[in-house]
């Protein structure tokens, strides 16, 4: 399946609040991306290199106000790849909801997504324990965001209509931004937003 059609059912599959699902596709969307830019690499390795490379798109679109580069989750997963040791969004992301979809599981209990992108606007929550992390279902459209944005993919394509929302008012069609990464900084300044740190020490050991 090409990056097009996964983000195709991607949305299709959000729409009809099939989050899981979804969510699968937009993590289709990224390997297949990863694996045109770092085609050497293995599938962890290049999944969360891609999207740390790309936080300036995930951030504001799926994460809102959190400083992903410096944000530790206090979760389990195998073989983090962030500094330190322990697990950032791209970590949690790929070991728990990339391979458990990929595998045909079900999402491990406190990991679910939390409804937000139906409203009401300016609403993102993320709900965080000791050992779970529930993540907005905005990480769909920031993960499909990065896939459409990157150069890898210029020249994919989607059913005229199909298109990704940020903040108020701006509206990207998706066909008018395959490949336009350089193009995403000044869409993002419209609506600027705090870069908080999540200080979860407490919970990390």
């Amino acid at each position: 399946m090409n990056v097009g059609e996964s983000v195709r059912k991607c949305i299709d599959d959000w729409e009809l609040r099939e989050l899981d699902s979804a969510m699968l596709h937009a993590c289709n969307a990224i390997d297949g991306t990863a694996k045109k830019l770092y085609p050497t690499i293995g599938s962890n390795k290049r999944f969360t290199r891609l999207l740390r490379e790309s936080y300036a798109i995930l951030g504001p679109m799926g994460a809102p106000g959190i400083d992903l580069v410096e944000t530790r989750f206090p979760v389990t997963v195998q073989r983090p790849k962030a500094s330190g040791g322990k697990p950032d969004i791209a970590d949690v992301i790929y070991g728990i909801h990339r391979c458990t979809h990929g595998h045909g599981d079900e999402l491990p209990d406190g990991f679910a997504l939390i409804e937000d992108v139906a409203g009401p606007k300016r609403v993102t929550r993320m709900e965080i324990q000791r050992g779970k992390v529930r993540l907005s279902d905005r990480i769909i459209f920031g993960l499909i965001a990065v896939a459409v944005l990157s150069p890898a993919n210029k020249g994919q394509s989607v059913p005229d209509g199909y298109h990704l929302t940020f903040g108020d008012s701006a509206q990207l069609m998706i066909n008018g931004w395959w490949g336009r990464a350089k193009d995403f900084p000044a869409i993002a300044a419209q609506e600027p937003m705090p870069q908080v740190k999540l200080d979860l020490g407490e919970w990390m050991s």
